[in-house]
């Protein structure tokens, strides 16, 4: 019984598993103006805005997740927020050169330096082309303080007005408080110029899998590749018993496929969900279509394909 007084409030996640789409709107917009900067607050807003059919009113808050993840060197984080709004709002390609420009600038404005290439695979693993994003771990959001009043009440013009305000209103971190993200180089990424990078970008498809689902099956053709930009997954190779062993986890940033789409082999792993998901597909049909404009695109996969061989 929760009426009576004293009761535990209810969580966020709880909110919206009833569906109580606008308390939840509240308490996360709450959260922000207090002073939480955290990406996953402001992702999960975005998320219940267009649960409760308010998508258009996520726009300025995914727009602004994308640039902040472009200018912090996450270019696939910042792709997978822009798919979020182009599900939302279609044919944004203002948006998309954008951030192409940012990610482009990224790039450049970062120094060069061994760290921040890809690692080698170690001798014998799978397929599995692995770059890892290596954050900080983000704080818990700390209890929100300040009401806005009933969401669910608030016509569309409100609603969108009070988003607005919260992100333009919000406490900045203090200087030093977030350390600079370092640049995360990908194959899909690396050496592009502006209209090279707007063609993957625009080829890219954004996925989600839930706990347990699988991505791959070793043994089958592939057809594409995958960069994991949300969750965590878990890499299995059958064994010589016939049995699946875990040879890998892979966090936010790994990048793996790129093997059989280049060969044409079959898949050499399994690749399961261990969380829920959010991972960037190219498909070999999309990616033949942007290598017959962009020839380079299939060059810097496959020195990268190249490497990883050598390496091993």
């Amino acid at each position: 019984m929760v009426w009576f007084s004293g009761a535990k409030e209810e969580s966020i996640d709880e909110l919206i598993a009833r569906k109580k789409y606008g308390r939840a709107v509240e308490r996360l917009l709450a959260q922000f103006k207090e002073g939480s900067r955290d990406p996953r607050v402001r992702m999960q807003l975005s998320d219940v805005l267009v649960l409760s059919g308010k998508g258009k009113q996520a726009i300025p808050v995914l727009q602004g997740l994308a640039d902040e993840f472009a200018l912090e060197g996450f270019a696939a984080k910042a792709i997978a927020v822009l798919k979020k709004i182009d599900k939302i709002e279609p044919g944004r390609a203002d948006v998309e050169r954008k951030l192409a420009t940012l990610i482009e600038k990224k790039r450049q404005d970062a120094p060069s330096t061994d760290s921040m290439r890809i690692a080698a695979p170690p001798p014998g693993a799978p397929e599995l082309g692995i770059e890892e994003i290596e954050t900080e771990p983000l704080a818990e959001p700390r209890a929100a303080a300040v009401t806005l009043g009933d969401a669910e009440s608030m016509v569309e013009e409100d609603l969108l007005g009070a988003i607005q305000e919260t992100l333009s209103t919000g406490v900045a971190p203090a200087p030093g408080a977030r350390p600079e993200a370092p640049m995360v180089e990908s194959p899909l990424f690396s050496d592009f110029n502006q209209d090279e990078l707007l063609a993957v970008i625009h080829g890219l498809e954004l996925q989600t899998f839930q706990p347990g689902d699988i991505i791959i099956t070793q043994g089958e053709p592939g057809d594409s590749l995958f960069i994991l930009t949300t969750g965590r997954a878990n890499a299995w190779v059958k064994n010589a018993e016939g049995r699946h062993v875990k040879v890998r986890e892979m966090t936010e940033g790994a990048f793996f496929g790129e093997i059989s789409i280049l060969t044409a082999q079959p898949r050499t792993a399994t690749v399961t969900a261990a969380s829920l998901c959010e991972l960037l597909e190219l498909h070999r049909p999309t990616l033949d279509s942007i290598v017959a404009s962009h020839p380079r695109v299939w060059d810097v996969l496959n020195e990268f394909y190249r490497q990883r061989v050598q390496n091993a």
